[in-house]
């Protein structure tokens, strides 16, 4: 596996697990690139083949304040130990004293990464996404 910097294209290759499917719809073009020119960080993890199986990063919402996100393939989570170390890098180098991240309420290894990654949950924000699912939002403040 390599990690590299995001492009678009990273974003728009990755198979998303079915935890995350419910996003496939909002991973268009336009928000891909909105991603990538943000300011903030981001990755893209490559298989030996090149493809991206994994792509992550934080966006800055101002500047004591950033999003994280991760959006991980089937075939990521065959190397999360190593996508988990990266990320937990990046997390805790990070410049913003408040970090956050959405995770979808059903997705119990989503919330079980956050609070590994030191993260709590801050509460439940209902019809979060497009297609009307719950999330949590958690927050790490340093």
């Amino acid at each position: 596996m390599k990690i590299v910097a995001l492009t678009s294209v990273h974003l728009l290759a990755v198979q998303l697990q079915q935890a995350q499917a419910y996003a496939i719809p909002t991973v268009t073009p336009e928000h891909a690139q909105a991603l990538v020119s943000a300011n903030g960080v981001g990755w893209a993890a490559l298989d030996d083949d090149g493809t991206a199986i994994a792509c992550a990063g934080i966006v800055e919402m101002h500047p004591q304040r950033g999003m994280a996100w991760a959006l991980l393939s089937d075939a990521a989570l065959s190397q999360f130990k190593t996508i988990h170390r990266v990320v937990s890098r990046v997390v805790e180098s990070a410049p913003w004293r408040r970090l956050e991240m959405t995770v979808d309420s059903q997705h119990e290894a989503g919330i079980a990464w956050a609070e590994r990654l030191g993260f709590k949950c801050e509460g439940l924000m209902a019809a979060y996404t497009p297609d009307g699912r719950d999330c949590f939002l958690y927050a790490k403040v340093k």
